[in-house]
């Protein structure tokens, strides 16, 4: 009889420890990952393991307090899915993205097994305004993502990284106070010298200022022989036929010319090299193109102009080259 009373007894005692056991409860080793996990991302608010371990991981409150081990092979091996990234920099990650708003409903184990796995990168680097840009961009608080994006783009294709990566960029001209209008280096040393000497800038720096303006939809309409005159110092009376750099289209070739080049005036004796690829009507149309550019600077065109009766620069240049 006492015997079965025992049994009872002990039966009574482990049905009791079973339905007090919160059925939330995390196991030792996802609280241990959770807690480092927190502790590396600086969220602890000041809690130790066993109240974070309570308060956290539905342990119950008699539970043995223990210490955990740091996040060494222990757990490492309870976050076997983020072995590409450490906890530190994946709660980054991830708090970056929760910020962009660019989470879609993920929760934090899922984020961490599919973006911090082997192989991820903590940063990106955007070749265009993506929301990828907005979860890289926590550390540039004063432009947007996309603004900032912008910015770099413009500063890209006007040549004036002068080598900046983007996040040394972005945290250097995309922060508080930063303005997201495109402004190209008013041209280099030697620009800026011919400018204060009433010359303005040189051809090639008045295209790299008007595609950065143009990349950073700042031109307002404006073509760019207006641009010319109006941001690059060029007179009124200059030349309106050049085209800009990269709007120069190649339809057919020109007139052939019926006057002779002024005395002096250089034109190239071979397609440049960087137009190889291209037809050999396209090439011929941006060789002459940047000659004129460099005769220009130099003021040594003689009098003439891109496109004008009888023959201007392009028709004798591309005649020259013809031949």
């Amino acid at each position: 009889m006492l015997i079965h009373r025992l049994a009872t007894l002990t039966g009574l005692a482990v049905v009791t420890l079973f339905l007090a056991a919160p059925a939330n409860a995390l196991t030792m080793a996802e609280c241990s990952t959770k807690y480092n996990a927190a502790k590396d991302a600086g969220t602890l608010g000041g809690q130790n393991w066993n109240q974070f371990r309570k308060a956290e991981c539905g342990t119950d409150a008699a539970a043995t307090d223990t210490t955990p081990a740091k996040a060494d092979s222990t757990s490492a091996a309870t976050t076997d899915a983020a072995t590409g990234l450490t906890a530190k920099e994946c709660s980054a990650k991830y708090q970056a993205a929760k910020a962009a708003d660019t989470l879609n409903g993920m929760k934090w184990n899922d984020f961490r097994k599919t973006e911090c796995a082997a192989g991820a990168s903590a940063t990106a680097e955007p070749a265009q305004p993506t929301n990828a840009a907005a979860a890289t961009d926590d550390a540039a608080p004063g432009l947007t993502a996309k603004e900032c994006s912008t910015k770099y783009q413009a500063a890209k294709a006007a040549g004036t990284l002068n080598g900046m990566k983007w996040n040394d960029f972005r945290k250097s001209a995309c922060a508080a106070g930063a303005s997201a209008t495109v402004e190209p280096a008013a041209a280099t040393t030697s620009a800026a010298a011919t400018a204060d000497a009433g010359k303005g800038l040189s051809m090639a720096d008045c295209s790299a200022k008007y595609q950065a303006a143009k990349t950073g939809n700042t031109l307002n309409g404006m073509k760019w022989n207006d641009f010319r005159k109006s941001q690059c110092g060029a007179g009124a009376s200059d030349d309106d036929t050049v085209p800009a750099a990269d709007e120069a289209n190649y339809n057919s070739d020109p007139e052939t010319p019926t006057v002779t080049a002024p005395k002096g005036v250089k034109f190239p004796k071979a397609i440049s090299n960087k137009y190889s690829s291209e037809t050999p009507g396209k090439a011929r149309l941006h060789t002459c193109l940047d000659q004129y550019y460099a005769n220009k600077d130099a003021n040594a065109l003689g009098g003439l102009k891109w496109i004008q009766k009888g023959g201007g620069f392009y028709s004798l240049c591309n005649a020259a080259l013809k031949s």
